[in-house]
């Protein structure tokens, strides 16, 4: 055989090859006492191995057959699977047999010829190495033929690329890790193909990692959802790959998106409706890369999450306002247009449509806490001068909010609703209660009564002296309440009370939509057309501060803007400047003229919208203190010591509503040092402990009460 070569060495090799181990197989079929018995029991008391008649046999084939013509034989097998990967049509019969005869004469170590039964003196050997009977085939064809395939693919990926697009090149690849596949079926043994799919990942992707990244970014940026899902494909083959995308994903959401908000921030800031539109078109956009391209990996989707929570966080809005906080109030006004009356007008199923997107992009902001506050000001607002849009529509916001953050959550915001239907009840049980003192008035009064804890109401320090007309039913009002509730005491919240007043002074009769203050301001007007203005001033409130008196001022603009009232020429544009001593006269126009019916006076003026600001920032602010001593608290009474960074780092994870930065931890940490919560360690500065005896004894002020640790 040493003369030939190519397919005739190989054909040569085989046939000699199935007729020599034809030939040892009858040989060992006459031998087969001597195996099972006389070589079984010389083998226990020899060191050296005894192999069966068959063992024997092939062992002196490799010794001479394989090793005269070996590198002939393995250059013919490489030369018919190189022309198998150009096209070639070639036979895979030779090729297998040769790799049978190998991997035949290292089995033959181990194994007899009658069905493979290990030996019983190796049988431990075999359990300790997978690879124990291969290691001629590994020696002679495998580690050739992987490096072969190496040097072969490293070649085609260099020309290929040279001359083809990336796109193209993927498809190729593709295609040949297929191939490659294929072959380990049809000629080279199972251990192999784990090994050759390795070889060609990291020739043809690994190695040319540079260009197929500089690719998908092309990709990425032009979101072409069918390349991307190519090229994932491919890649994900290399999972040590994977990281880089991951990362290129996560910033190509979050520049999209901090785009799509630069584009506009001053509209976007006083429009929360553009602010959400352009925050959900970015989702939109987005979405199907993940779920289509990325067949919705995990990986993928916490980058995806990621991007997108850090530009709903810090974009050109939040850096307007100069504050994080921005953002969840913006989410805040968005959720409060469109659950009111005539924002767009939308039928139950479109706004169920427009509240479930909407949470889409609740997920992602980090002041869950700050959009609390902001949301229950405005349901507040909303619930009390009746301008909800759908009532089923608010108690599914509820519920969606319930499933995202907790019930502890929305524990207030269900508390306001059943405070309204309580009001409802306690209002028909009012009219029925006593019908002849109802008569002392003429008009309808309705009570709502509100839990302090529950609603973010304040009711002023104007000290407002309700009109006379008004006296009468408060006070039978209070009556009724508390013979009803004894040891409950009713405080008065005329700032946000509303008042409808019919007039029969003009040509037209018109209807005025009113606060209590403005009611009673415009009230005195009934008995004179001219007052002073320290007289409405003194019948308002007897002692008024600076600030109250500023507003109080601005208050009364509202009625002199539409020329209502007037101080001089009903044409006359007046602001609070105006106002400059008691003795200024202030007349009714009687010739005031408007379109709209009812005339709504009760606007929100700019000393209440900072005021209620104000109040919103202070109320997060302590609840945010409280509940960052709270998690510390709870942390220590667990563990009883603790380092400070460790301390800190679980306090942070124990804060899911807001993420507060170290300084403010550290803060609240010495807070509860000087209250005796805590102490340091006498030697270790850095290190905590729990005090018992104190924390038990007195409870700490959490963001929902008070908390007994």
């Amino acid at each position: 055989m040493q003369s030939r070569c190519g397919n005739d060495l190989l054909t040569q090799y085989c046939r000699k090859w199935e007729n020599f181990r034809f030939s040892a197989k009858v040989v060992h079929g006459f031998c087969i006492y001597l195996n099972e018995h006389f070589l079984r029991r010389k083998s226990e008391f020899r060191e050296q191995e005894i192999y069966p008649v068959y063992g024997v046999c092939l062992k002196e084939w490799r010794d001479g057959a394989v090793a005269a013509v070996q590198d002939q034989v393995l250059r013919a097998v490489a030369e018919v699977i190189t022309a198998d990967r150009n096209g070639d049509i070639t036979s895979s019969f030779m090729v297998r047999t040769v790799v049978d005869c190998l991997v035949d004469l290292g089995l033959t170590l181990d194994f007899s010829a009658q069905g493979g039964t290990p030996s019983p003196h190796n049988a431990k050997k075999k359990e300790k190495d997978p690879n124990q009977g291969l290691q001629v085939y590994q020696k002679y064809l495998e580690a050739p033929f992987l490096a072969d395939t190496r040097v072969y693919y490293d070649n085609e990926s260099r020309v290929f690329l040279a001359n083809n697009s990336v796109a193209n090149y993927v498809v190729k690849v593709q295609s040949r890790l297929k191939e490659e596949e294929d072959r380990c079926m049809k000629y080279l043994h199972a251990s192999t193909c784990n090994k050759l799919i390795k070889t060609v990942e990291d020739v043809m992707i690994t190695q040319q990692m540079v260009r197929l990244r500089a690719e998908f970014m092309i990709y990425l940026a032009g979101e072409k959802v069918e390349d991307l899902k190519a090229m994932y494909a491919l890649i994900s083959r290399v999972p040590q790959c994977m990281d880089e995308l991951y990362n290129a994903v996560q910033t190509h959401i979050r520049q999209k998106g901090l785009e799509a908000l630069a584009k506009n921030p001053t509209a976007m800031t006083e429009d929360p409706r553009l602010y959400l539109d352009a925050i959900l078109e970015v989702y939109d956009q987005c979405d199907p890369l993940i779920t289509e391209s990325f067949r919705g990996e995990k990986e993928f989707r916490t980058a995806f999450d990621k991007g997108f929570h850090e530009f709903v966080n810090d974009n050109a809005i939040t850096q307007l306002a100069k504050t994080s906080k921005k953002s969840s109030e913006q989410f805040a006004r968005y959720s409060d247009v469109m659950l009111k009356k005539g924002a767009k007008n939308l039928s139950e199923l479109d706004l169920e449509n427009t509240l479930t997107r909407f949470m889409i992009a609740f997920k992602y902001i980090d002041d869950k806490d700050v959009f609390q506050r902001y949301y229950q000001q405005c349901l507040c607002r909303r619930l009390i001068s009746s301008l909800s849009a759908s009532d089923d529509a608010e108690a599914s916001m509820i519920t969606k909010l319930k499933a995202v953050a907790g019930w502890e959550y929305v524990l207030k915001l269900q508390r306001m609703f059943q405070d309204i239907t309580l009001s409802t009840e306690m209002n028909n049980s009012f009219k029925s209660h006593d019908p002849s003192r109802r008569n002392d008035w003429k008009f309808e009064f309705h009570v709502q009564v509100l839990a302090s804890g529950a609603w973010p109401l304040n009711p002023g320090s104007m000290g407002l002296q309700p009109p006379v007309e008004l006296e009468r039913p408060l006070t039978v009002f209070n009556e009724f309440y508390t013979n009803k509730f004894s040891g409950r005491k009713l405080t008065w919240v005329y700032p946000n009370s509303r008042c409808e007043i019919a007039t029969n002074c003009y040509k037209v009769k018109h209807f005025f939509m009113a606060s209590a203050t403005q009611a009673a301001i415009i009230l005195q007007f009934n008995d004179r057309d001219i007052i002073t203005y320290g007289e409405i001033r003194d019948a308002i409130s007897g002692n008024m501060s600076l600030s109250d008196e500023s507003l109080f001022k601005q208050i009364l603009v509202l009625l002199l803007k539409p020329h209502l009232l007037m101080i001089n020429d009903e044409n006359e544009k007046v602001d609070e400047k105006d106002i400059t001593n008691n003795n200024l006269e202030i007349k009714l126009n009687l010739n005031f003229e408007s379109k709209t019916v009812p005339v709504n006076l009760n606007q929100q003026i700019r000393a209440e919208q900072k005021q209620n600001e104000d109040t919103a920032n202070k109320g997060i602010d302590d609840d945010r203190t409280w509940a960052i001593q709270a998690a510390i608290m709870r942390t220590m009474k667990k563990w009883k010591n603790m380092r400070h960074r460790k301390l800190i780092r679980k306090t942070l994870k124990k804060l899911p509503r807001f993420r507060p930065d170290d300084a403010a931890v550290e803060k609240n940490i010495e807070k509860l040092i000087e209250l005796e919560y805590i102490k340091r360690s006498g030697k270790e500065r850095d290190l905590y402990k729990y005090v018992p005896g104190i924390a038990e004894s007195k409870p700490v002020q959490a963001h929902l009460g008070y908390i007994r640790f």
